[in-house]
């Protein structure tokens, strides 16, 4: 097995895990908060999915974010250069109500290039400097294939909050 089929796997995991809890969630409870000064679901959800779509479009393919050209900022009432780092905990609240539907979609979307780019990606460009180097402050120095480790990474933190505020919500 090479690293495209353990990337492949890692992501399918990924993926699945999501669905598995959001499922049968209902808006509110998406949008449930469990303190004040934390985010909820929906956030989580939509933030690692741009994150996956910067770090692989800007750091990998060196092209435009899915974000714009696909015009899901438009869609989602969301300015098209935020991301949600930084965001306050009313910025959050405020975020516009998405559905799970269109949340989704845009994170399968971004997938979707995450696996195509995972398949024909040259392993010779893995060592090659990220384009983005200084505009991801916790990647400083990065190659491209650091930021291919970094898309398992950045997800996997944001499906564990997912995880705990559905347990918060509903328990184990």
């Amino acid at each position: 097995m090479d690293f495209r089929e353990i990337l492949k796997l890692q992501f399918d995991e990924y993926e699945s895990e999501t669905e598995r809890l959001v499922d049968g969630l209902t808006a509110e409870e998406r949008r449930f908060m469990p303190s004040e000064e934390s985010h909820h679901i929906d956030f989580a959800l939509w933030h690692a999915a741009r994150a996956e779509d910067i770090l692989l479009n800007l750091g990998v393919r060196e092209e435009e974010q899915l974000w714009s050209r696909g015009g899901w900022a438009e869609k989602f009432g969301i300015p098209a250069a935020d991301v949600g780092v930084g965001y306050t905990a009313q910025q959050v609240k405020d975020m516009p109500a998405i559905s799970l539907e269109d949340l989704i979609a845009y994170y399968k979307a971004v997938r979707a290039e995450t696996l195509e780019c995972v398949k024909t990606i040259d392993p010779d460009e893995l060592d090659k400097r990220c384009p983005f180097e200084g505009l991801h402050r916790q990647l400083p120095g990065v190659t491209k294939g650091g930021v291919l480790a970094h898309m398992i990474v950045e997800p996997v933190q944001h499906l564990g909050q997912i995880g705990y505020i559905r347990g918060i919500i509903r328990g184990m």
